[in-house]
């Protein structure tokens, strides 16, 4: 069962892989533009601890999906 930290990490370790395939030289252009259009919806780091503020706020909030690493 997935942890709620785990997967803020992952969506956190998701965008890295994204912004870093736009860097890289080894990367064919084409993934390069989907990396490119999914990074515009993508949330920033400071996005998603928002999202894990208002996450732990919400009624119910000791069954979260989304928590601080």
């Amino acid at each position: 069962m997935t942890m709620p930290d785990e997967r803020a990490r992952a969506l956190r370790f998701a965008g890295e892989v994204l912004r870093e395939m736009l860097v890289r030289e080894d990367v064919p252009d084409d993934l390069k533009q989907q990396a490119r259009a999914t990074l515009r919806h993508y949330p920033t780091e400071q996005q998603l601890k928002w999202m894990i503020d208002d996450v732990s706020r919400a009624e119910g909030a000791s069954q979260l999906w989304l928590a601080a690493e």
